[in-house]
């Protein structure tokens, strides 16, 4: 199914297809690459560079052969919420290696539940809640500034739970109960 969607896609990439074909097609990590691509927005396929993707799917393979919990998840749920590169509408930066690396650490040889809980204190210790400007920062801008909005602060805990291998995603309600605003949260 992925090879078919992959193939589909390919011929909505224009100019790019030939680059991102050949890419796909020499990289060890293909199977990641190709469920990426069948799946990503179009302006991600075009706009960033095929090594960018493939530092995710290489990440996202190790997380798979290595990490026990991840291992153990159903092959969409890895997918769709551990390999898959995107929260929010944030600049993409690969930066779970960088979080892997200082969260591996923290929550080696704990349960996935206990493993979620510290991350989700270390993350509350980076960054404190503040009005940013409307396009999300990527959860590496956050770490580096140690602010912003809910759904920059939810884009740096999916960020980091993605990181060792524990599933997570982004949701929105379109109106908080209290405000008349959006709110966002793991």
């Amino acid at each position: 199914m992925i090879r078919d969607a992959f193939e589909q896609r390919c011929l909505l990439f224009g100019k790019k297809e030939k680059q991102i074909r050949s890419f796909v097609e020499d990289s060890k990590y293909r199977k990641e690459l190709e469920y990426l691509y069948a799946s990503m927005p179009l302006s991600d396929a075009v706009n960033y560079p095929p090594e960018l993707f493939e530092g995710f799917a290489a990440h996202g393979h190790f997380l798979r052969e290595n990490v026990d919990w991840c291992r153990e998840l159903s092959e969409e749920l890895y997918l769709n919420q551990v390999l898959f590169h995107r929260v929010n509408d944030e600049e993409i930066s690969e930066c779970r290696e960088l979080f892997y690396k200082k969260l591996w650490p923290l929550v080696q040889g704990k349960s996935m539940e206990e493993a979620a809980k510290i991350i989700n204190y270390w993350c509350l210790e980076q960054a404190t809640y503040r009005l940013t400007d409307e396009r999300t920062a990527s959860a590496e801008t956050v770490l580096r500034c140690s602010f912003g909005r809910c759904g920059e602060e939810s884009t740096l805990l999916v960020a980091a739970l993605r990181s060792v291998g524990i599933p997570a995603r982004q949701v929105y309600t379109p109106r908080w109960a209290h405000t008349d605003s959006n709110h966002a949260w793991v």
